[in-house]
């Protein structure tokens, strides 16, 4: 009896609501048609996101790039890709949940151009599956500043990551031209 009870409170777990940091994983219907995308979106995702929307040829997605406070969390994204007669062609999400739904304290951009020698700086959750930071290991749970550092010609020569918990020097990202 117990048994059945404990297996009867784990199922209704998993139909309860999550939070927007963690959204539900409903999998709608491939070659579902809807009649208004942005209704089911809201319908679909049970929280308060803002979605992006951007039309290309006969194709229009609804995306979202996971922030926490001003940092971005690095691949962290939901989309929605929909065929110009509203069938839903394609439903992406990328979602890490070990994070933090807060952003900690932080250090200030102007404290990480100082300690990078850098000119520009954004905030970021590196990811573990990262390109661009691959060589920071091991990854932080921190987020990071990516503090670029330009020559005197303007090229971006290189990324320097700081802790932007502990201010610390991490390693060393790919700069972008």
């Amino acid at each position: 009896m117990k048994y059945r009870i404990l297996v009867a409170l784990m199922v209704l777990l998993l139909f309860l609501p999550l939070s927007c940091t963690q959204p539900v994983k409903q999998e709608p219907p491939q070659n579902w048609t809807v009649a208004n995308e942005a209704e089911f979106l809201a319908k679909c995702e049970h929280c308060n996101i803002s979605f992006e929307q951007c039309v290309i040829n006969d194709t229009t997605i609804y995306y979202y790039q996971r922030m926490i406070g001003n940092a971005t969390v690095e691949f962290d994204r939901i989309s929605y890709q929909f065929y110009k007669n509203g069938t839903l062609e394609r439903k992406i999400v990328h979602w890490r949940y070990d994070l933090l739904d807060k952003l900690p304290k932080v250090i200030t951009k102007e404290e990480a151009l100082t300690i990078g020698g850098g000119t520009k700086a954004y905030l970021v959750y590196i990811d573990p599956e990262s390109t661009v930071f691959a060589s920071v290991t091991p990854v932080p749970i921190d987020p990071c500043w990516a503090v670029s550092v330009y020559d005197s010609e303007g090229w971006n020569i290189d990324v320097v990551v700081v802790d932007a918990v502990t201010g610390k020097i991490l390693g060393h990202g790919v700069p972008v031209p």
